[in-house]
């Protein structure tokens, strides 16, 4: 039977909380959004994590957001959405899809924009909140009454969580061969939030299903390159460092299992996935 590593969770669960948390019920205009910031936000729906990104390459602009957010599974139909700010002052609901179950009674929904322009005029501007439908209901997470702004200058990771200090960014994780190497590559990068100046990031991994256990640390990264004229400078705006490592494996290691800790101010952070671990395979 495979073995797995089971790490501490570093994902908040919160349960939902009693009925002076839901927003009342009613329909909502695009010019009424503003309102909610004057409304208590539910604690039926989080958002943890965003990321914000923009590049430019041979006269064509690309802004990409994306966004983790947490629901409690209150019935099994359910709308979860991004309700955001866009540039002419209307709101425009983007819609997230379900990613994972973190337990019987809370969800992981994710979702994004992106798109590409060959003007500097883009549609979305910085304020959105997090709408979530559900039996005949609407809960908000507006940030406290403050509704989320990220400018576009912002780049990289958002924390929204307190209890947030490490995540994977597993859209760069990667095991290939390498050309004119008899050695596969195994990469990974991480966020993490900047606690203290002294840290150790590292991901524990394994081949074979945790039979054995390998360590790689991992280094911090002042500068990080993504598409032409897009750089991600640590600590970003949200105090947030980025920190990368890579290893040659052998070969024949053609799937990786791994999580990753960050140990500051002596304490231990894990981000495994919420106790799945990450995989990755190679890239043929």
């Amino acid at each position: 039977m495979k073995k797995y590593l089971y790490l501490l969770v570093s994902l908040v669960i919160i349960s939902c909380s009693a009925d002076n948390d839901l927003l009342d019920n009613q329909s909502i205009e695009d010019n009424q959004v503003l309102e909610l910031t004057s409304a208590k936000s539910s604690t039926a729906v989080n958002l943890v994590k965003a990321w914000n990104s923009y590049s430019y390459y041979r006269g064509f602009n690309t802004w990409t957001r994306k966004f983790t957010v947490r629901v409690t599974n209150l019935a099994y139909d359910k709308k979860v959405s991004i309700y955001h700010e866009k540039v002419d002052g209307t709101w425009e609901e983007i819609p997230l899809s379900y990613d994972f179950s973190l337990d019987d009674q809370n969800e992981i929904w994710i979702g994004e924009y992106r798109y590409t322009a060959g003007t500097k005029d883009k549609i979305y501007d910085n304020e959105f909140v997090v709408k979530y439908d559900v039996e005949g209901s609407t809960y908000w997470d507006n940030n406290n009454g403050n509704n989320y702004s990220i400018e576009e200058k912002e780049v990289g990771s958002f924390f929204a969580q307190p209890s947030l200090n490490i995540s994977v960014d597993s859209d760069y994780d990667s095991l290939y061969p390498v050309y004119g190497s008899t050695s596969n590559k195994f990469s990974v990068v991480v966020d993490v939030r900047n606690i203290a100046s002294e840290k150790e990031v590292k991901v524990a991994y394994s081949a074979d299903g945790w039979q054995t256990t390998q360590y790689l640390p991992l280094s911090f990264t002042p500068r990080w390159y993504s598409g032409y004229q897009y750089v991600l400078l640590s600590p970003n705006q949200f105090n947030v460092e980025r920190w990368t490592g890579s290893v040659m494996l052998d070969p024949s290691v053609n799937s990786i299992e791994y999580a990753v800790v960050y140990k500051v101010d002596g304490q231990e952070y894990w981000d495994n996935n919420s106790g799945r671990n990450y995989t990755v395979n190679t890239l043929n």
